[in-house]
């Protein structure tokens, strides 16, 4: 084999060099590219962690006392209103204020910053008064006016349930009636003008009487008798004693007159129809007034708060003896515009 000359071993490398280039270089420059991007890119942040939760400020509990005693249905509002205000929102102290403890219980509230009061019927409204000296919320109170003390926030809820209500299912179950008669006293005067419009209402004309007493309660529902169908009594102790109440029943009785009254024990005496407030109905509306109170001030609720619904009893053995069509229901619940 011929070995190479110096001149053609020179060139045959150069020839390698030309090849290599042409094969090599476009690959190493994709190379050199790549390695060139990898070495200027930042590494990535990891993402952010999310924000830790926090707890939530735990809701500010009122102290609430309700008052009542056991007479007159006051406890069944009292037990009912407990269920209504939950233990997170409102620490609630409960007092029978004819209980032995009641002293105690007492002077356990009494100066307690920020305590509100909800009194049910007229005695526990009285001890509030009294006693304690927080904002005041009465319900089955009827005579409230000597518990709108000058200096106190009070506000109260209706012992009546709405006279429109009452005046439609009397119609209703009267079909007839045409005349009805109203006797109340001075301090309730404003009343007649809402029986007035509640009357109408249902197609019916209204006659009232202001009494002193309940002795003058009897003469002028006497009076009243031939002029009218009907009687609308109101809860009004100022002018009715059970005495009285049983001679007005029964000379309604002798001479057809169809009275409607406040509470179903006095139908047993001769009334043909019952219109009262519910307990379910006048919890709830208290539950609405402390709320408000507690929320937006006592400016945001009036100085008396209506009810909504109606307890209805039938007398069915009157209604027979007054020819009027007994309903298939002796009892219901009417409701109105909440």
């Amino acid at each position: 084999m011929r070995r190479l000359s110096k001149t053609e071993l020179l060139a045959a490398r150069a020839l390698f060099r030309l090849r290599f280039a042409r094969v090599a270089g476009p690959f190493l420059l994709i190379l050199l590219g790549a390695l060139s991007g990898c070495s200027s890119r930042r590494p990535t942040a990891p993402p952010p962690l999310p924000p830790r939760a926090v707890d939530a400020p735990a809701p500010v509990r009122r102290d609430v006392a309700i008052l009542y005693n056991n007479a007159g249905g006051y406890a069944d509002v009292a037990n009912l209103l407990r269920k209504l205000l939950p233990a997170e929102t409102y620490r609630l102290t409960v007092v029978d204020i004819d209980a032995p403890n009641t002293p105690a219980a007492m002077t356990a509230l009494r100066g307690k910053p920020g305590l509100f009061v909800v009194a049910i019927g007229l005695p526990a409204a009285r001890v509030a008064r009294d006693k304690l000296t927080g904002p005041v919320i009465f319900a089955q109170v009827f005579n409230y006016q000597e518990l709108m003390v000058g200096g106190r926030t009070v506000r109260g809820v209706a012992a009546m349930p709405p006279l429109t209500i009452q005046a439609q299912d009397w119609k209703k179950l009267d079909p007839k009636l045409r005349r009805v008669g109203l006797i109340i006293s001075q301090p309730h005067s404003a009343l007649v003008e809402e029986a007035q419009r509640a009357a109408k209402a249902a197609a019916l004309t209204m006659r009232h009487e202001i009494s002193a007493s309940d002795r003058e309660t009897l003469y002028l529902f006497k009076r009243l008798a031939p002029q009218i169908d009907g009687l609308w009594l109101v809860p009004d102790d100022r002018i009715l004693s059970p005495g009285v109440l049983r001679e007005l029943l029964g000379y309604a009785v002798a001479h057809g007159v169809r009275v409607c009254v406040f509470s179903d024990s006095l139908l047993q005496l001769g009334a043909l129809m019952s219109a009262s407030a519910t307990p379910e109905d006048t919890a709830r509306t208290v539950r609405r007034v402390l709320d408000s109170m507690m929320s937006r001030g006592a400016s945001s609720v009036p100085s008396l708060t209506q009810l909504s619904e109606v307890g209805i009893r039938i007398n069915t053995q009157v209604a027979g003896r007054l020819g009027l069509p007994v309903p298939a229901k002796s009892t219901w619940v009417s409701r109105g515009a909440r």
